[in-house]
């Protein structure tokens, strides 16, 4: 079976998995990425929520404050980094495959468009990638200090996999809330962004990978190149989904482990090793 086959079923599997809640299958697990436990057919839920709640407990109602919550979806993240790294953005989430799907015309506009190509290649693309490190301080931890919870109520995720399901099954149920059309307008862009740059969710603005990208610097699962025998064609840098230059990544806090690099290079010198 090919290697890329076997990617794609893991996340069809993974998927499936999420909405076990459809079958009457509630298991109240904390996954590791992002799939919204607002949506009708949710098995599980989106660690974010948890995070925002326990903080919030902490600093608004300490007497309230349950430790177990806190570290629960942490430690899930952590556990599994620790293991994989970023692999679960590129193995496992359903936000991963949505753009894995939009990838194809993202790459075609970059090949066709000059323009999306220099922006690809400017430095400045470089530090657009810290943004997601911001969103998952800021959005995520300090404004459920002081706000209270907003990042999964405008969460463009929440839109697609909670807010829609829930307005087409239950349309005299539903209430829109306050944040309904700010989040609207976040998840149009979310669109836009992903069909114009390819993951580039992933790339600048995803929380839990940028809670997961620091560990691809220890974790036991990452990919390595026998630069002893590169040949510098590129081939694998082209192909990366992340816009990672693959012969010089060394663990690279981008990479997803989605493994094109393994595919495509035609010397077999990028492989996946265990430590």
């Amino acid at each position: 079976m090919k290697f890329q086959l076997k990617r794609l079923i893991s996340q069809i599997i993974f998927l499936f998995s999420a909405n076990l809640g459809a079958f009457g299958i509630k298991t109240g697990f904390c996954v590791p990425f992002f799939y919204c436990n607002a949506c009708p057919a949710a098995s599980s839920a989106c660690p974010l929520r948890s995070m925002e709640l326990s903080v919030y407990k902490v600093f608004n109602n300490p007497n309230n404050f349950s430790l177990k919550l806190f570290l629960y979806p942490i430690i899930i993240l952590g556990g599994v980094a620790v293991l994989t790294g970023r692999a679960v953005c590129g193995w496992a989430c359903p936000v991963g495959l949505l753009q894995r799907a939009t990838g194809r015309i993202a790459r075609f506009l970059k090949k066709k468009i000059p323009f999306f190509k220099r922006i690809g290649q400017h430095k400045i693309e470089r530090y657009l990638r810290y943004s997601k490190y911001l969103v998952l301080i800021v959005l995520v931890f300090l404004t459920s200090i002081f706000i209270g919870f907003v990042f999964t109520d405008i969460c463009p995720i929440g839109m697609l996999t909670g807010t829609f399901p829930i307005m087409i099954l239950k349309p005299g149920v539903y209430v829109p809330s306050s944040y309904f059309y700010p989040a609207l307008i976040i998840f149009i862009l979310f669109l836009l962004l992903i069909f114009l740059v390819e993951r580039g969710w992933c790339r600048y603005f995803c929380p839990i990978g940028a809670f997961l990208a620091p560990f691809n610097k220890v974790s036991l699962i990452h990919m390595e190149v026998d630069i002893k025998k590169c040949k510098h064609c590129n081939i694998c840098s082209d192909i990366c989904p992340m816009g990672i230059d693959v012969p010089n990544m060394n663990r690279d806090p981008e990479c997803i482990l989605c493994g094109k690099c393994v595919s495509e290079c035609p010397h077999n010198i990028v492989k996946f090793t265990r430590v």
